[in-house]
């Protein structure tokens, strides 16, 4: 299948449905009034990130998508039928550019999450919508909303968390198919790799990231030399970038330092936030360097390059230094994919104390309160008189002030009775014991003759 990652489509949403001006006539109903119904919607056009495509080649042709208009509004208090919508299935990570405008519409990152492109127009109104109580037979109708027309541009950016980028025929095809499942064109001359490919690298279980291909750059790519910068907006969305270099290369004139610094110069003049990507050096083809020359070499490499970042030795025709690489670039990207710890809510650390209970209060523990608050000032106000010493040590305590929350317990008890009262009571009492002490007196009828 050839890959296309641009297009350019006319789309363009459904025209809502004209409003009915319409009367109700029947035998024997004089006065029926309206019974236009409105217009129906017209239809949306819609775009829908699909996992299952990796290409807009389905665009390249089918450049015109239409959606149907509403159906108009008829007598009887019938409304006319919405339109149905129309869906764009296209690979995730396509951006939906306004042509004219050069806004960004929509970016498909999500699969299945349908993305509005152009509203379809909503139905005109019936004579039924104007009817009032003053109004009875209104005779207006409204036409329906067009529905939006734009041209739009597609553009697709693959998503992938590794991105290889080097000059042609440095084995990137090689090392993608070494540690992926992907099985890209691979040949002795450059310029092999003519669109990106994808790749599926399996760590572990459960452990995986994907990386992606694009054919190689070369000085002057931003004049338009070899495939120019036309692949490099599929690296805008990786996590890092790996540089391979050939450290053998097949001419003995070229340098690949020179090669490699060529490589970030074009890097740079395409994209500067792609250039301040992470970038990790990933020298390749070491098994053409004979083994007791090639710590000599990186060395030599790695202080004219100047490079200061990681460094990986590898050899992408033998596997030798990939399982390295691979573990590497999976623990950096999964710490970047993990997501910050949670802050703990402290709501369930705490223990919760008791509510406390409720109090009610009543006319009488207001009454005690009022009281106690007042014979509290009373004593507060009057002086204390200063007692005498009998001792020194008695001489040195101070004197003890009315306590405020006694006075308050004495209000709250009863009242003392009256003296009056208690003394009537004492008095009965003694009158009741003298006739207990006091022997009964005998009845004389009852006593025997004489």
């Amino acid at each position: 299948m050839k890959f296309v990652d641009e297009a350019t489509i006319d789309i363009a949403a459904g025209n809502g449905g004209a409003g009915c001006a319409s009367f109700r006539r029947e035998k024997f109903i004089p006065f029926g009034g309206p019974d236009g119904g409105d217009g129906g919607r017209g239809g949306s056009v819609y775009a829908v990130a699909d996992r299952n495509l990796n290409t807009l080649i389905d665009y390249r042709y089918a450049r015109r998508h239409e959606a149907r208009n509403g159906e108009a509004g008829r007598g009887s208090d019938q409304f006319g039928a919405a339109a149905e919508d129309i869906i764009l299935r296209m690979p995730v990570g396509t951006i939906v550019r306004d042509l004219e405008t050069d806004e960004v519409i929509a970016e498909l990152l999500e699969p299945d999450v349908p993305v509005l492109l152009a509203k379809g127009g909503d139905g005109g109104f019936g004579n039924l919508h104007f009817k009032t109580s003053t109004n009875r037979a209104p005779r207006q109708k409204t036409p329906g909303w067009p529905g939006e027309v734009k041209k739009v541009k597609l553009e697709l950016r693959v998503l992938a968390d590794v991105g290889l980028l080097g000059q042609p025929n440095a084995g990137k095809s090689t090392l993608i198919a070494a540690v992926s499942n992907a099985r890209p064109k691979i040949a002795d001359y450059p310029f092999t790799t003519l669109y990106p490919n994808l790749g599926v690298v399996r760590v572990g279980p459960e452990k995986s990231f994907v990386i992606a291909d694009i054919p190689g750059l070369i000085e002057g790519a931003a004049e338009g030399a070899g495939l120019g910068h036309q692949f490099l907006r599929h690296l805008q969305r990786t996590r890092v970038l790996l540089h391979v270099v050939d450290l053998a290369p097949f001419n003995p004139d070229v340098d690949p330092v020179a090669e490699a610094k060529a490589i970030v110069k074009e890097l740079q003049k395409y994209d500067q936030t792609l250039y301040e990507k992470p970038r990790w050096l990933v020298l390749n083809k070491l098994d053409m360097v004979p083994a007791e020359e090639r710590e000599a070499r990186v060395k030599d490499f790695i202080k004219r390059f100047k490079w200061k970042g990681p460094v990986f030795e590898i050899s992408a025709l033998t596997r030798e230094g990939c399982e390295t690489l691979i573990r590497s670039i999976y623990d950096h990207v999964a710490a970047i994919k993990a997501p910050p710890p949670e802050d703990a809510d402290v709501r369930f650390d705490e223990p919760v104390p008791d509510a406390p209970k409720a109090f009610q209060e009543t006319r009488a523990t207001r009454a005690a309160k009022a009281k106690a608050l007042k014979l509290a000032k009373e004593a507060a106000a009057q002086p204390q008189p200063v007692a005498h010493a009998d001792s020194a040590e008695d001489a040195e305590l101070p004197a003890a002030k009315p306590s405020v929350k006694a006075a308050a317990k004495a209000a709250a008890k009863p009242a003392t009775k009256p003296a009056g009262k208690t003394a009537t009571k004492a008095g009965a009492k003694g009158k009741k014991a003298d006739k207990a002490e006091k022997a009964p007196e005998r009845d004389p009828r009852f006593d025997p003759a004489s």
